[in-house]
Parts: C-alpha cells; sequence; structure tokens
C-alpha cells in the first residue's frame, strides 16, 4: 500500500479516499491468515531490496528505513491521522449523499472510530511524505508446539518479504515517478485516481510476488494472475457488514491492476510497465477493459456541469467529481443485485461529472453522465428513475432528464426547482468542450431530442417485470 495520497477537501472524495487509505489488501501475501512475530534480520531485508531492485530494473536512489510497529501503535497513529484530515460532520454528510444516488444502503452508520479500526487489517505501507516502509508487527496468540514454530517462522518471513517487496516497489515508484503529485493532479476525479493507483498497487503487488518466488517471467506473471481472483472473497468476506462501495474499488487496485500491469508486462516486459506511469490509464474503464488502453484507446470524455448556478445560487458547493465505470457498476449491483443484467448498463458509461451542493442540513445531488449512444443514454434514464424510486423515500424530490447521449440526474430538494435550471443546464454544460446540446456521440451521430422522466413515483424495474432490452445498445 502507498500511503499519504492526498485527501481532498470536500465530503464525498475526502470520505472515499478516506477509506482507501485504510482497506488494504494484506490478503495478498497471506497477511490476513499469518501474524508477523519476527522482523527480517538486516542481510535477509538487504536481499529482499536488492532483488526488488533487480527485478524492477531500477535503482533506489536513496535509502529507504524500514520500521516495525505494534497493531497497538499503528492504531493510534491512524486514529490521530483521521482526526485531522475528517470530522463526523464530513462523514455523515458523504454516507448522506452516497445514500442518495444509490452507492450506500438507507441503514449505513458510520463513525470516525470504524475508519480506525479498519486500519488493522494493514500488512505494512510505504509513506510517501516520511519516506519510509512501516511494516506492521503482529504477534501470534496461539501458542503453537515447538516442532512447528520454526516452520511456521519461516512462512512468516516470507509473507514479510513479499510486502517489504511491494513497499519498496513503492519507494521506487516515488524516486521515479513522482507518485504523489501525480495523485495532486487527479484531485477532483476519483475515477481518474483510481486508475492510477491501480497500476501502482498493481506494479507492487507483481513486483512483491516475484520477491517471493524469486524470479518472473511470463510464466510466473500468468499463475499470480490466474489467482488473482481467489483474493477478493477472502479481503470482502473481512469487510462484511460494509458497503461494496467502500471495499471492492480498493480490493480493486490490487487485482485488477495487478491484471492490468500484467499485460502491459508480457508485451513490453518491465520497461512496458515503466511506461504506464508516463502515459497512464485515464479511468477505471481502461483498467476493468484493458484493450480500451492497449488496442483501442478510448479515454473517457470530459464532461462539465454547468447551468444550475444561477438559480441555486444559495446553495454551496461542497463537492465535485467524476465516480467512473466502476463506481457506476457497483451502484447497479447494489439496487438491482450483484446477477442482474442490468449491470451491462455501466459498460456503455463515457463520461460523468457529479456535483454535490448543501443548504443548511439539506443535499441535493446533480449528476451528469454520458454515454456511447443516444440509445444507451435512453436506456440508462428509464433504469436509473426505476432505481432511485426504489431507494430513495417518496419525500425526496428527484428528476432524471436525457438529451442525446447525457443523462441528467437531480435529487434532493434542490431538484424540485428544476424547470427553472433545466434549459440552461442543456445549454452550457459540455462533452469535450462541446455543448450537449449540440453534441453527437461518434456510434450514432444522430440527432438527439429531450426525453424526460417523470417526478411521479413509478414501480422500480426488475428482471422479473421488465425484459433487459433497456439496456442494450441501439
Amino acid at each position: 500500500m502507498s500511503k499519504g495520497s492526498n485527501l481532498g477537501a470536500v465530503p464525498l472524495r475526502k470520505f472515499v479516499a478516506i477509506i482507501a487509505f485504510a482497506c488494504v489488501a494484506a490478503a495478498l501475501f497471506c497477511n490476513l491468515a499469518y501474524s508477523q512475530d519476527d522482523e527480517l534480520s538486516r542481510d535477509e531485508a538487504a536481499v529482499v531490496k536488492a532483488r526488488v531492485q533487480k527485478i524492477r530494473g531500477l535503482k533506489l536512489k536513496r535509502d529507504v528505513p524500514v520500521t516495525y510497529l505494534s497493531v497497538a501503535e499503528t492504531e493510534a497513529r491512524f486514529t490521530a491521522q483521521f482526526a485531522k484530515q475528517v470530522s463526523q460532520e464530513e462523514i455523515d454528510t458523504g454516507v448522506e449523499a452516497n445514500k442518495m444516488i444509490g452507492l450506500f444502503p438507507p441503514d449505513l452508520k458510520i463513525e470516525r472510530k470504524d475508519l480506525a479500526d479498519m486500519t488493522l487489517e494493514l500488512a505494512g505501507f510505504y509513506d510517501d511524505h516520511h519516506k519510509d516502509i512501516v511494516i506492521i508487527d503482529r504477534p501470534l496468540t496461539v501458542e503453537l508446539p515447538e516442532r512447528y514454530r520454526n516452520a511456521l517462522t519461516e512462512m512468516r518471513k516470507l509473507d514479510t518479504m513479499g510486502t517489504l517487496g511491494h513497499e519498496l516497489t513503492h519507494a521506487l515508484q516515488d524516486q521515479y515517478f513522482n507518485i504523489e503529485a501525480a495523485l495532486k493532479s487527479y484531485k477532483g476525479n476519483s475515477d481518474r485516481e483510481l486508475a492510477y493507483k491501480a497500476i501502482v498497487e498493481g506494479d507492487a503487488t507483481l513486483s512483491g510476488f516475484s520477491v517471493v518466488t524469486g524470479r518472473v517471467d511470463d510464466e510466473t506473471i500468468d499463475y499470480f494472475d490466474s489467482h488473482l481472483q481467489d483474493i477478493v472473497p477472502v479481503f470482502m468476506g473481512r469487510m462484511e457488514g460494509k458497503p461494496r462501495a467502500m471495499t471492492y474499488p480498493f480490493i480493486f487496485q490490487y487485482t485488477e491492476g495487478a491484471r492490468f500491469v500484467a499485460e502491459a508486462y508480457h508485451r513490453g516486459k518491465w520497461p512496458g510497465v515503466n511506461a504506464l506511469f508516463n502515459g497512464p490509464p485515464l479511468s477505471t474503464q481502461q483498467i476493468m477493459h484493458p484493450e480500451l488502453y492497449f488496442d483501442r484507446p478510448t479515454p473517457a470524455l470530459t464532461v462539465k456541469l454547468a447551468g444550475y448556478e444561477k438559480v441555486l445560487h444559495d446553495w454551496k458547493k461542497i463537492d465535485e467529481d467524476t465516480l467512473g465505470e466502476l463506481m457506476l457498476k457497483i451502484m447497479l449491483e447494489r439496487t438491482m443485485g450483484e446477477d442482474t443484467p442490468y449491470v451491462e448498463a455501466s459498460t456503455k458509461w463515457a463520461g460523468d461529472r457529479i456535483v454535490a451542493l448543501q443548504k443548511g442540513k439539506s443535499l441535493t445531488i446533480l449528476w451528469m453522465i454520458t454515454f456511447r449512444s443516444a440509445g444507451d443514454a435512453d436506456n440508462f434514464a428509464q433504469l436509473y428513475s426505476g432505481i432511485l424510486d426504489k431507494v430513495l423515500p417518496g419525500t425526496t424530490a428527484r428528476k432524471v432528464d436525457r438529451l442525446g447521449p447525457a443523462v441528467f440526474a437531480m435529487i434532493g430538494d434542490g431538484a424540485i426547482r428544476y424547470r427553472e435550471y433545466l434549459p440552461e443546464v442543456w445549454k452550457q454544460s459540455t462533452i469535450d468542450g462541446t455543448p450537449i446540446e449540440s453534441y453527437q456521440s461518434p456510434v450514432s451521430r444522430q440527432q438527439a431530442q429531450p426525453r424526460q422522466t417523470s417526478l411521479q413515483p413509478q414501480a422500480a424495474p426488475t428482471p422479473a417485470t421488465e425484459a433487459p432490452r433497456t439496456i442494450q445498445a441501439d
């Protein structure tokens, strides 16, 4: 895990970033199953450092100190960190906003302490602020017969070697590719930030695995890649009771990130992996569908949401972000079921922009999503209107509108006045700099007409009551 990425100053993004900070995939080197009771000797640590540099073909420009902390020391450090970075009020606001769009269940409550408690899953981290590596020392709490102790000690040392190799790779990344600066440049675009973190963690994951095996080639990379998905149920099981929107994006960095980086390795070995940092993927969509990066470069479209400001001038903008295909997929899985055919709608995503507004204790969410074609947008507008009717109380105002390949969702008290600002939103909002009113998607190139979905409650679509036609492209 690379620690120390910039935490945004607005509730939605800051809330998600805090969770990312806590939810690391210790399962990658069995750290969820075994303790780290024995530190590596100086010579053993030196072997790991030498092996990482040889594997990655990069030399450390400066040495990186390694510190071992107890679980209690780690918990104290993170508790203090969270206290400085996020208030309970900001957490509550972030939770409520995510409930409104369907990402979080309606009964979810999260305390700041819950975030600190999640750090107990940590195996280690590279602190790109202090430029050191911290390994969490977990003493074994079960007494073992003597004949098993040596074998377990060796297993734990292999475990720690993998963790140290992983974190040393982060140190190399920091020294050669300035990871912290790159992440800061993605402030305000969580989707692009998560895609970048996926190559950061994917690189370190493959490198750490190679340290343990002592070799790296196409065969070992393929072997590891084929077993990556085994990690997901282990990690998600440990996070049981916490929303998938909080936990899956961060195991995603390791599993899907490693799969993506493995593809780069197959195509260009480690120089091909290094090239990812100079021309990184620009969305989680490209991580999920590597062909959209390597074979048919398809960057996300840039959506600018504007035109509501004059009417909603008495509302304060507290967040603006891009959520991306992954979060759209998770929202559909949560509201329609993980095996729903409707999840296919997320693959038609082409770009989005979401704005959170606050007035007193009231929240309003404005979310503009563009799709590959007008038909895809029309299908999603119908689907999402039903989802909002399903997840929101009847007293919560909402409006879903569609023009061409764009869908505009308005949720909360600010949606009551939608007639006053909707025409101006369609005039002023843009896709890749082109006004949506005149934008024609590359897929259809057909003149689109506005489509509106009523504020009146409707029955939520389900596979049993509505055919999957609503998610198929024209």
